[in-house]
């Protein structure tokens, strides 16, 4: 069973880091290690992982029905009026040290190490961070279905698109779209800009309408099955791209390609970066590429491992991140390609494969770059 071999696995990185016990209390870690996807916002909710024996289960009474421990876990309920973290600190090992899921609110552990004071408590980053790092099959299957899901959106919208629409009305379409797809939640509120707007990476979108001419950015992804999709695309919508539109674009997608292609297991994550901003340097526009490379992406939108600069993390097989890189020049428009690809045993696999090609959104045709 999956879950059990999560489980066993980040039991062995707790005996590897000498660790007493992981609590887990995220809905999507909490979900990544039952299957059971539970939001139950300032009530506390936790798995307790210890370095051996059976893992427990925390969680209000209201959620009896909701949750399917079976045999993974021992299971124990709370109900309003009763102290939670008082609870959850008696099942805590006596001594030691203790991992606390990273995306805890403050306030909960400062209470819990008044509780247990005789405990040392840190992030998460080495326990439940390295447990989620390569993807199983179930998981890469769940990602290319979900990443399935966005390809046939982004192809619906860039048929949308026309001058007159505003962003607003874009993003609205793509809502719809995803929703038609039977995706409800989306990964982030999507991102459309339009022209000088789409020199802002993360621009949130309002009503300035597009032009005739104008280069839009397209950033936009779902959530199916709990796993999430981010691609980017940028078009033109009509008229004709000036030189440097076309420069800018070939310098972008060939950024992208190269750095995909240098995709494989043992090589440092910060050698991908370099590949994608080498690129775009040496065509004059390393100062407008102004933010990673990449990120990991699964449960999680932006999860570990990050395509930066400084990171000398080796690729591994099961790895899965995104490859994005920019250029953005203020005040005339911005360029950005971004695909989701899986580390395999030999290079890498993409999740996306909606053309990367510089389309007129207008008569559908490639611009000639």
């Amino acid at each position: 069973m999956a879950y059990q071999q999560r489980i066993n696995k980040v039991q062995s990185l707790l005996e590897a880091a000498e660790l007493e016990a992981v609590v887990i209390t995220s809905p999507s870690n909490f979900f990544y290690f039952s299957g059971t996807w539970l939001d139950s916002h300032e009530r506390l909710q936790a798995i307790v992982i210890p370095k051996s024996g059976k893992a427990v289960m925390v969680v209000h009474e209201m959620s009896k029905e909701e949750v399917q421990p079976g045999s993974l876990f021992d299971t124990v309920f709370w109900k309003d009026g009763d102290s939670s973290l008082a609870l959850l600190a008696g099942i805590l090992p006596a001594k030691g040290t203790v991992s606390i899921d990273n995306q805890w609110p403050s306030q909960n552990l400062l209470l819990l190490m008044k509780l247990r004071d005789q405990l040392s408590f840190v992030d998460s980053t080495n326990i439940i961070g390295k447990a989620r790092l390569n993807k199983d099959q179930q998981e890469v299957d769940l990602l290319k279905s979900s990443g399935a899901v966005a390809d046939t959106v982004m192809k619906q919208i860039i048929n949308f698109i026309r001058p007159g629409h505003r962003e607003k009305e874009v993003v609205d379409e793509l809502k719809r779209l995803f929703a038609a797809q039977g995706v409800e939640e989306l990964s982030f509120n999507p991102i459309v800009g339009t022209g000088r707007n789409g020199a802002i990476p993360h621009h949130q979108s309002d009503d300035t309408v597009i032009a005739e001419g104008d280069l839009v950015v397209i950033d936009m992804g779902g959530i199916k099955d709990h796993y999430c999709s981010d691609m980017t695309r940028t078009v033109l919508v009509g008229g004709e791209a000036t030189q440097e539109m076309q420069k800018v674009y070939e310098t972008v997608k060939r950024a992208h390609e190269e750095a995909v292609k240098a995709v494989k297991p043992g090589v440092p994550l910060k050698e991908i970066d370099l590949t994608a901003r080498e690129i775009i340097a040496r065509e004059g526009y390393g100062p407008y590429f102004t933010h990673r490379t990449g990120h990991g992406l699964g449960i999680d939108v932006h999860e570990e491992p990050f395509v930066t600069s400084n990171n000398d993390q080796l690729l591994e097989e099961g790895m899965v991140i995104s490859i994005e890189p920019g250029i953005y020049l203020t005040g005339k428009f911005g360029v950005r390609i971004e695909d989701i690809v899986v580390v395999t045993a030999t290079g890498s696999e993409r999740f996306n494969h909606v053309k990367r090609d510089f389309i007129n959104t207008v008569n559908g045709s490639i611009v000639t770059v």
